[in-house]
């Protein structure tokens, strides 16, 4: 006899606001379960984090900052 198999032959002789509590603290389990779940990353996110920060890593050096950037385009654009 599997785990919820023993739930029910528990709860199948109790009165129906007993069995009602039971209902309830099983749902807030599950409840709280899926919220742990839902805020933790997956695998395929962690996949993709890792592929987006592989190839952050292999792009080359910027010269200037963008602020340096537009400093130069302006500056340019007066002269």
């Amino acid at each position: 006899m599997n785990i919820a198999e023993k739930v029910y032959e528990a709860v199948k002789g109790l009165p129906e606001s007993q069995a009602a509590e039971v209902l309830d603290y099983a749902e807030c389990l599950k409840a709280k379960q899926l919220k742990l779940s839902a805020a933790s990353p997956t695998d395929a996110a962690r996949q993709q984090r890792a592929e987006l920060q592989a190839w952050v890593a292999s792009q080359p050096k910027q010269s200037e900052s963008a602020g340096e950037f537009v400093h130069r385009l302006r500056h340019e654009a007066l002269y």
